[in-house]
């Protein structure tokens, strides 16, 4: 027959469970009767569920079984060889083993879940303090409770002063729509648009104009012409919900009408007549904030460099030329759009009015002929490039 390896054989011993211990006579069976008690020297168990002091004493077991027993079953412990009661805490070597099976191993399994698992090092460990504060009589490492009604950040830096806190105080700071105003302050960071009255609002501007004359001017030119513009704008005082302040104004505006001449060879040429104004004006204005957007409303007063140049022939030496400079008054209206930043566009329109008493005959080859004022009156629409401060 086949020989089995003896390794195997070993494996088996160890894996096979241990043979049934059969109490002798007189002695007490742990899985009947429980785990032993431990002797009266041997230190107590650590306090499980039970309570200790409720423990039976001198080896007498509870229930009512225990009450009509005899004295040699409640006091004196199982009997040895000769009769004579053996000490509960004096077992022998067979009642040490015998206590020793699955009984009494799950009894130290109960009573070391029962017992309390000691505390972390990390709690037990003290924190450490200066020497200042160890001297001191019951310091506190954490440092002292602030007093009751004392702010605990008081130390701290200061938080930046929100506009809202700001404007909120007031109602009267609060410009028209101004919802839609701090939806614009908040997200675009136009906080212009939310600023209180009583704080100034300065702003500079440059647009493209496009202007059309409706005096004596297009009596001799045609009436469409174009420019650029300039705006200084502070408003610093307060009126109701609205600003006061002055604006600055300058710009520059042409006309222009091309016409053909012949030369004395026959041909024909192409020359320009122009009609020019560059104004400079200064005033009062009002600037009005309405939800995102603001309103303004300006009149100023100043003076204006006017050119005209008409030729009459191909010969340049004939050309009619005339340079005036004359007192003008100018209003308009704006609306100003803030989008980032205190970025933003603005468009209007305005009229310039020039009081000047030139005059000029409407066709240079009649010189009897009807007369106009070619420096007088000319309106504006504009469109540019903001930025606020």
């Amino acid at each position: 027959m086949p020989t089995v390896p003896a390794f195997v054989l070993l494996a088996l011993a160890c894996l096979a469970p241990p043979p049934p211990t059969v109490p002798r006579e007189g002695e007490r069976d742990p899985a009947v009767e429980g785990p032993a008690r431990p002797p009266a020297d041997r230190p107590e168990s650590p306090p499980g569920d039970a309570n200790p002091g409720d423990a039976p004493v001198g080896g007498e077991r509870e229930g009512p079984a225990s009450e009509g027993a005899p004295a040699s079953e409640a006091g004196a412990g199982p009997e040895g060889p000769a009769g004579e009661s053996v000490d509960p805490g004096e077992g022998t070597a067979s009642d040490t083993a015998a206590s020793e099976g699955p009984a009494s191993e799950a009894a130290r399994e109960q009573t070391s879940e029962a017992a309390p698992s000691p505390p972390p090092p990390s709690f037990e460990r003290e924190l450490p303090v200066s020497d200042a504060d160890a001297d001191a009589p019951g310091s506190d490492p954490f440092g002292s409770e602030p007093e009751p009604g004392s702010d605990p950040f008081a130390g701290g830096p200061e938080p930046e002063p929100d506009v809202f806190d700001e404007i909120g105080r007031d109602f009267a700071d609060l410009p028209l729509a101004p919802t839609a105003a701090m939806k614009s302050s908040s997200r675009r960071n136009n906080d212009v648009l939310t600023r209180p009255f009583r704080r100034p609002v300065y702003s500079v501007a440059a647009a493209a104009r496009l202007a059309v004359l409706v005096g004596g001017g297009a009596d001799i030119i045609q009436p469409v012409g174009w420019g650029v513009a300039f705006q200084l704008r502070l408003h610093f005082l307060r009126v109701l919900k609205s600003r006061f302040g002055v604006e600055i104004y300058g710009g520059h505006a042409r006309f222009s009408e091309r016409g053909s001449f012949e030369t004395f060879e026959g041909s024909e040429i192409t020359r320009v007549s122009l009609l020019t104004h560059t104004d400079f004006s200064a005033g009062p204005s009002l600037q009005i904030p309405i939800g995102p957007v603001f309103v303004q409303f300006g009149g100023s007063a100043g003076v204006a460099i006017s050119t005209l140049l008409r030729p009459r022939s191909a010969d340049s030496s004939m050309d009619e030329t005339l340079t005036n400079t004359d007192f003008g008054l100018r209003g308009g209206a704006s609306l100003n759009v803030p989008i980032l930043n205190r970025h933003g566009i603005t468009v209007g329109s305005g009229v310039h009015h020039l009081f000047s008493r030139r005059e000029v005959t409407i066709d240079l080859d009649d010189a009897e002929g009807d007369t106009t004022r070619p420096f007088s009156t000319w309106v504006e629409v504009f469109a540019g490039y903001q930025i606020w401060f």
